[in-house]
């Protein structure tokens, strides 16, 4: 009985058999060039046409083709499919490869005669790109079988040995023997992507790239959104949406990492002329690999299920198909710049969640929106993917017509009227100085708004934990993440503190009457969302004292740029002096400088960890300015005019103590609705 012989194969078997066992190559044809003697190289199988893959084509089979086309020997062969026309967009297509590998002795009179290890149809890497081309002797030829013509014409022709072609070393003058379409794998492209996009014509993924035929990642040291255009444009797509991705955000590599600092100017045809390492060396490892977001296919946006025109369902078009847009991780700044894009300008959107404006029938996009809040179109915002659900009931909506200044007028009321100023300690003493963190220690006046969340105890004084900020006789501002595993009860709020390990007049501690957690903390990041709102248990029917030692801190109107604070900012705290080391005795000051996004996403771990709800911030001084362990949940203030204003709550950041990493900050301006309407429904609780 033959391999493929039998009446009990299952059906699968069969089927596959009639692909591969017993098929043999009919005709064969070379398309595309300028006659039948050249072009990209066709197989028919079964009646079937197909291409056969350039990896470890050369010689040998070049003169194969020839041979059985009529033609004395191969001038050249070629990768890349380096023949014919080339439209937008062809780089996405699918294509048939008969096949992946082939063995042609020099006995063989035709292509078809050729061995075709795997057989025809195999498994294979092959990408569209990758289409072998021959070009056959017309005639009879200037060079010998075994040697390479370097000019195309045969007048004063220089002939090398075929063994030089492609060794690394030019040896023709016009350097033909080394061309990249006949030695490199030119633009061969490829994402992965462990949580595909469901987005009609949009493609996400880890970059792979080829390089004499071995697949590899792509670094992300320096990766920009110049290389992120080239990548784009090698899998066809034109750069009109193009993301950035770093450590390993939409999946890791596998085997070798091919190319690093790969610092494109965003023109180039391909990676390979970009300026770069060599390839293969680097210094990198698998979770530093790059990743990109492409689409280029139009984006139109429209309203659905609103009682006007200024709000409904967010529903965009992509792809040249309407859907809606997944509520994971929207929010104003999104609904704005929605708004923005239809014309509804100078009022404060609002983002709504959970179908707010009815089920939709279209299919969702599980895409993430990451916008600023300033952007005037989608493509200018970060784009992310969501592992989430995304159904008919958890789509995003907007209300763009919110009156500006609501939101403001409404924490006014509730707010003290004067905050951020403090007192002048040159009337009451002289502070201490000491070089700490890069840091002083501040006098007794410096930073009244800084409080501390404390751990009580049974043996001894409630426990530092984390800082906090004071916006209100009632309310403290802080981070998420000192909450995970505590409950309410276990907590103090302390105030007008200095020496940690005295009591001093005008110290209070307060227990904790509620806790709000940001209801999304850690939704499409590592600490997303990272603040906390805490009422204070009143004493005697009164909260927190306000004056002198103890104040409250200002916080920003909404709308308010960060990016243009520069170096008047202010983190305090009594944090660690170091990752191993004890809370300070003292409370510390440092002045630091706030960053540009720009700055702040590969310090952060990449843009997949690096949202709009964060801003990032380092010392502004030669000293080594971090927040460290104990300080979390402090505030980051602005000075202007002698007044405080709240922008940051300490977050995250990397060891405490190195002077080239900066560190996370919750963006307060980002939180402004929520810090009011939590207050509203813990007020009428």
């Amino acid at each position: 009985m033959s391999k493929c012989g039998g009446m009990v194969w299952p059906l699968l078997l069969l089927l596959l058999c009639l692909e591969v066992c017993g098929q043999r190559i009919g005709n064969v044809r070379l398309t595309g060039g300028s006659g039948p003697h050249e072009g990209n190289l066709e197989v028919e199988v079964g009646g079937v046409w197909g291409y056969v893959c350039d990896d470890l084509f050369s010689f040998d089979q070049a003169d194969a083709v020839c041979r059985g086309l009529g033609y004395p020997q191969a001038v050249k062969y070629y990768g890349n499919r380096h023949f014919g026309q080339k439209p937008a967009g062809w780089r996405r297509m699918e294509v048939k490869f008969w096949v992946y590998q082939s063995v042609c002795p020099s006995s063989v009179t035709s292509f078809s005669e050729c061995t075709f290890p795997g057989g025809l149809g195999s498994p294979h890497s092959c990408r569209l790109t990758e289409v072998a081309g021959v070009v056959c002797a017309q005639g009879k030829p200037k060079c010998g079988p075994e040697e390479y013509a370097c000019r195309e014409s045969f007048t004063n022709n220089t002939c090398v040995p075929r063994s030089w072609v492609c060794d690394g070393e030019v040896d023709c003058d016009n350097g033909l023997d080394e061309e990249p379409d006949v030695c490199e794998d030119v633009g061969v492209v490829r994402l992965r992507s462990n949580t595909p996009l469901n987005v009609p014509g949009a493609a996400m993924g880890t970059v792979e790239v080829k390089h004499y035929r071995e697949w590899g990642t792509v670094c992300d040291d320096a990766f920009d959104i110049q290389d992120a255009k080239v990548i784009c444009r090698s899998l066809g797509y034109r750069d009109e949406w193009v993301g950035v991705y770093d450590n390993s955000y939409v999946g890791v590599g596998t085997g070798s990492i091919l190319v690093d600092q790969l610092e494109c100017r965003g023109d180039e045809a391909w990676v390979g002329d970009c300026l770069r390492e060599p390839w293969g060396m680097t210094n990198c490892l698998h979770f530093e690999d790059a990743g990109v977001f492409c689409y280029d296919g139009g984006v139109e946006v429209r309203l659905s299920g609103g009682r006007t025109r200024e709000e409904g369902q967010v529903e965009v078009r992509l792809g040249g198909e309407w859907g809606s847009l997944c509520h994971t991780g929207f929010d104003d700044f999104d609904a704005q710049v929605v708004c923005n894009v239809l014309g509804h300008r100078g009022g404060e959107a609002r983002g709504h969640r959970n179908s707010h404006f009815g089920r939709g029938q279209l299919p969702v996009w599980n895409l993430v929106l990451d916008c600023l809040g300033t952007e005037f179109n989608l493509q200018q915002c970060l784009v992310k993917v969501t592992n989430a659900t995304c159904t008919q009931a958890t789509t995003a909506g907007v209300t763009c017509n919110n009156r500006a200044g609501e939101v403001d007028k409404a924490l006014q009321s509730v707010l003290p009227t004067e905050c951020g100023q403090p007192m002048d300690a040159k009337n009451h003493f002289l502070g201490l100085l000491g070089k700490i963190r890069g840091g002083i220690a501040p006098t007794k006046f410096d930073a009244p708004w800084l409080a501390t969340v404390r751990e009580k105890t049974l043996a001894r004084a409630p426990q530092l934990l984390c800082g906090a900020v004071i916006i209100s006789e009632d309310y403290v501002l802080t981070a998420a993440h000192c909450f995970e595993l505590l409950a309410p009860y276990t907590l103090v709020i302390r105030v007008g503190d200095y020496n940690s390990l005295e009591k001093e007049p005008g110290e209070e501690e307060f227990d904790v009457d509620k806790i709000r957690v940001h209801e999304h903390y850690n939704e499409v990041a590592f600490a997303d969302n990272d603040i906390t709102l805490v009422k204070i248990q009143r004493k005697f029917g009164r909260g927190i004292t306000l004056g002198g030692r103890v104040q409250a801190a200002c916080l920003p109107r909404v709308g308010e740029p960060t990016r243009t604070l520069g170096a008047s900012c202010m983190i305090a705290g009594w944090g660690r002096f170091h990752k191993n080391g004890t809370n300070t005795v003292l409370p510390r000051t440092a002045a630091v400088n706030i960053l540009s996004d720009d700055q702040c996403y590969l310090p952060s771990g990449g843009v997949g960890n690096y949202t709009s709800s964060m801003l990032c911030a380092s010392s502004s001084t030669e000293n080594v300015v971090n927040p460290c362990k104990g300080d979390s949940g402090g505030p980051l203030t602005c000075e202007k005019d002698g007044v405080h204003t709240l922008y940051g709550i300490v977050s995250t950041g990397l060891t405490c103590g190195r002077l080239t990493s900066p560190d996370n900050y919750t963006k307060v301006t980002k939180f402004l609705r929520w810090i009011q309407e939590t207050i509203a429904s813990i007020r009428g609780f």
